[in-house]
């Protein structure tokens, strides 16, 4: 009589051990299906593809902007310099009085900056082909084909404008948007940019001033002091923030302007192996008879230290050309002397061994 309820606690038995283990069985399927899951979609990898691809895409922007993972920016506060800089403005001017010089520099990795007579107007001259450039590229963000547009040179009826500067043209050749804009900011072409212009409109341009708060007032003229280093840095700030333009059209402008063929200034003071997105601005009157007086000189750049890009403006206002190059050179090179002595690197070394 106490066999079946033996039999029956038996079973009683086995199916309470089989519980535990049915337990074990689906948590391990759970976890085995999760690990597939998790290296057959390989999440991580394709997140740092993305980000080297953009990097490379977008060299001369912002890294920070994509939040890229390996941006190996150096994030440390450069101490100040501006004393070396005040010193170097102050003996200048002591030589020449009607010398008037602003500096600005600021680092773009942390957003501090010091200026030296940062609120001095000055005549923006050729610098003012960066916003008619804006302009077109904010067009095109809508507008793509806007790059394969063609003007014809008529060196007959063009040849009007002044070609002091510029790049020689051909009678009857095609021109393409493209070109033209490489013309303007590679060769600071006067003809390309009232060509360009003609096509944007001035209202488009103006509107770029006005949203990058460049405020042109209708008494202005070509001689007129109404912009300052500081004020005018901010071009170059929102190109390298894609802050104004997407990041391909920002890609581009500093694209065009790192080929700028001007090879004074912040370009002669920085190394050759070094990036510099850059555009100078000259302003002339007639002197005596037909010679050109150049009154202003100035020079703005994006320059790209390895982990440590800064951008940097110089404006002067004088009657020695000679003095205000040399200027602008000198102040350069100071400040790229002070941030690599502050921010040397490995990257940086590799840069002159390469």
């Amino acid at each position: 009589m106490k066999t079946p309820t033996t039999q029956k606690g038996i079973q009683k038995n086995a199916q309470k051990n089989l519980v535990p283990i049915a337990i074990a069985l689906v948590l391990l399927c759970f976890v085995l299906g999760f690990a597939v899951a998790y290296f057959w979609f390989k999440p991580k990898p394709a997140k740092k593809l993305e980000a080297s691809t953009n990097q490379q895409k977008y060299s001369l922007l912002n890294p920070l902007i994509d939040d890229f993972e390996e941006n190996h920016l150096k994030m440390t506060e450069l101490k100040s310099f501006r004393g070396k800089i005040e010193d170097y403005i102050k003996k200048e001017t002591a030589i020449s009085p009607d010398l008037h010089v602003s500096y600005y520099f600021r680092d773009l990795n942390n957003g501090l900056w010091t200026g030296v007579n940062e609120k001095e107007t000055f005549a923006p001259a050729s610098l003012m082909k960066i916003p008619v450039m804006i302009a077109i590229l904010k067009k095109a963000e809508t507008h793509p084909d806007v790059f394969d547009l063609e003007i014809v040179y008529d060196s007959i009826n063009d040849n009007r404008i002044e070609e002091d500067q510029g790049i020689k043209k051909i009678h009857g050749q095609h021109y393409s948007m493209d070109e033209l804009i490489e013309m303007m900011i590679d060769y600071s072409d006067n003809f390309a940019t009232l060509t360009l212009l003609k096509y944007i409109g001035e209202e488009a341009v103006q509107k770029v001033e006005s949203d990058l708060n460049i405020r042109i007032k209708p008494e202005y003229t070509e001689l007129s002091n109404f912009v300052t280093v500081k004020n005018y840095a901010g071009f170059f700030r929102i190109l390298y923030n894609a802050s104004y333009l997407n990041s391909e059209m920002s890609q581009r402008a500093l694209t065009y302007l790192s080929k700028a063929e001007y090879k004074e200034g912040i370009r002669k003071a920085i190394p050759d192996s070094i990036v510099v997105a850059h555009k100078y601005g000259k302003r002339d009157i007639s002197g005596v008879g037909t010679k050109l007086e150049s009154i202003q000189l100035h020079h703005f750049g994006l320059i790209y230290y390895p982990g440590k890009p800064f951008l940097l403006g110089i404006m002067t206002r004088g009657s020695n050309l000679v003095q205000k190059k040399r200027i602008i050179y000198e102040l350069s090179k100071i400040t790229f002397e002070e941030v690599h002595k502050q921010a040397s690197s490995a990257a940086y070394d590799r840069v002159f061994i390469e």
